[in-house]
């Protein structure tokens, strides 16, 4: 996976990264830190491979929730088992969805592993298409630069760095989920001060 970053360059980011963000177990975490790596190297630019990485996860999600728009939850659990879908962690992007509404589809972005399921209950919703890519978008370039500017920053030592992502799925998943909480108390916060300024 990541000679094939090295060796196919911008090409190779787009078909990992639409694979990573559909069903495909690919973790976007190791390849964006590689393609930063090579950022740092001179070989790819940081923009050009943000701006593909973006729009082939964008493709990739888009899979997801036509699948569970047109195919419904039942067929999701099916045929996922193939590919090691995890159910507990569609549970999860399930309940998130149903508890805070479509802004799920933005914050569960940050979080590794859950972040390509919230796509299946936007799906099974209806949620409306030009929010949901509206809302991917902006999680998915956001999480992007941040992991291609992390294998640019620590430059030679990317090795290291790869390995420790991809070994501390955990650690991130709980970090995300802490600092979603934090946006979510915020938004909560911020409608109902707005509320009680219309409210006479």
């Amino acid at each position: 996976m990541i000679s094939l970053v090295e060796k196919s360059g911008y090409a190779g980011v787009f078909v990992l990264m639409a694979l990573a963000n559909s069903l495909i177990p690919i973790p976007s975490e190791v390849i964006l830190p590689v393609a930063g790596y090579l950022v740092f190297l001179g070989q790819l630019n940081f923009w050009v491979v943000l701006f593909v990485s973006s729009f082939a996860s964008l493709i990739g999600t888009l899979v997801d929730y036509w699948i569970g728009l047109y195919l419904g939850r039942a067929a999701v659990l099916r045929y996922g088992r193939y590919v090691r879908l995890n159910e507990n962690h569609l549970r999860t992007s399930e309940k998130w969805f149903a508890k805070y509404g479509e802004i799920t589809v933005l914050l569960m972005k940050f979080v590794p592993l859950v972040r390509i399921l919230v796509a299946f209950p936007a799906g099974f919703a209806e949620m409306k298409l030009w929010k949901f890519i509206l809302f991917s978008t902006i999680g998915i370039f956001v999480y992007g630069a941040i992991l291609i500017y992390i294998g640019e920053f620590f430059g030679a030592n990317y090795t290291s760095i790869v390995s420790s992502l991809s070994n501390a799925f955990l650690i991130i998943e709980i970090l995300a989920v802490v600092v979603a909480a934090m946006i979510l108390f915020l938004w909560f916060r911020r409608k109902a001060s707005q509320k009680e300024k219309v409210t006479p």
